[in-house]
């Protein structure tokens, strides 16, 4: 497939999808493309998409994909509550509110 098939192939899966996420998460690559960031971010090779086609897969908005990145380094730097310790502090919590 040449580019230019590339392009209509996309531009006629663009026109039938209704997934509004889709549609705005392709606007923003594309807008990302144009303004001159690195998309190299993305460094699988296409085959790995090609052969996912049928599944339901969740990207990521930037948005979304800082605050994992947070929730991972603050993973990594012991900045968390065990659940027993969440359930603890949940209890004690419960019990101030009873007064």
């Amino acid at each position: 497939m040449d580019i230019a098939e590339l392009k209509l192939d996309l531009i006629k899966k663009i026109m039938e999808t209704n997934d509004l996420d889709l549609l705005l998460k392709i606007k923003s690559l594309l807008d990302s493309g144009e303004s001159g960031e690195d998309l190299s971010s993305v460094n699988e090779p296409v085959a790995a998409y090609e052969k996912l086609k049928t599944k339901n897969i969740r990207i990521f908005s930037e948005a979304e994909q800082k605050k994992i990145n947070i929730a991972l380094q603050q993973y990594e730097n012991g900045d968390f509550v065990s659940n027993e310790e969440a359930q603890i502090e949940l209890e004690q919590w419960f019990k101030e509110q009873e007064k």
